[in-house]
């Protein structure tokens, strides 16, 4: 959600320089009028680092994993579904749909609409990310987008919907995007996840090694 702006810090440095870093970052974000600013790290941080700051920080953990593509043979999946690229806009309401049932509760209606207009519009130009959705007896069970580039692919905004969860919808939908990953050439395909989220668990089943771990620092600041 507040991915469309933030601060990338790659390099390793002592506590007293991340912090002051930090500071400077919000301090920044503040004069921007911004009602956020958000961190990201490729290293782990000392929690007691920010204990004194006036703005305390959401720290959240997460992993990159990448596919072993030799055990795509070893995933089983659910044959009676029909997984479609997105490529109008009546698919882009039907994300809608899925959006909706996951995220309306938390991240409001408007919100939920207005993200998946945005997105839609890339998915249907044909340009940059794919999305695909999940069909099974004509109803919709989720989504998924996928990223290709120069022989990289990278899954993301994974999900099903709640009803259909744990029915192994969401491994039948990872197989048809890993699949098509390899038939574009990719040697590489990954996603990324939180460390505390369950998903991870079956991702590691299918088939993903953790290779990488990045710290997210998100701070409101209104």
């Amino acid at each position: 959600m507040y991915y469309h702006n933030y601060t990338y810090i790659r390099d390793k440095m002592s506590n007293d320089e991340m912090k002051k870093l930090i500071e400077s970052e919000i301090s920044l974000a503040l004069n921007k009028g911004e009602k956020f600013c958000n961190i990201l790290l490729d290293c782990s941080i000392d929690d007691t680092m920010l204990k004194d700051s006036k703005y305390k920080g959401e720290v959240s953990r997460n992993g990159y994993y990448s596919f072993d593509i030799t055990k795509l043979l070893n995933i089983r999946a659910e044959w009676e579904c029909s997984i479609e690229r997105v490529s109008n806009m009546e698919m882009v309401e039907d994300i809608l749909y899925c959006d909706l049932q996951l995220d309306e509760a938390t991240l409001g209606r408007d919100f939920c609409t207005r993200r998946c207009l945005r997105r839609g519009k890339v998915y249907i130009s044909d340009k940059g990310v794919n999305s695909y959705i999940c069909y099974h007896n004509g109803e919709r069970i989720g989504n998924c987008d996928l990223f290709i580039h120069n022989g990289i692919a990278k899954i993301e905004d994974f999900a099903v919907t709640p009803q259909c969860q744990r029915k192994g919808y969401g491994t039948t939908i990872l197989k048809h995007l890993i699949q098509i990953a390899i038939n574009e050439g990719c040697n590489t395909i990954y996603l990324v996840t939180d460390e505390d989220d369950t998903a991870k668990e079956m991702y590691k089943k299918l088939g993903f090694n953790k290779v990488a771990e990045r710290t997210d620092i998100f701070f409101r600041l209104n």
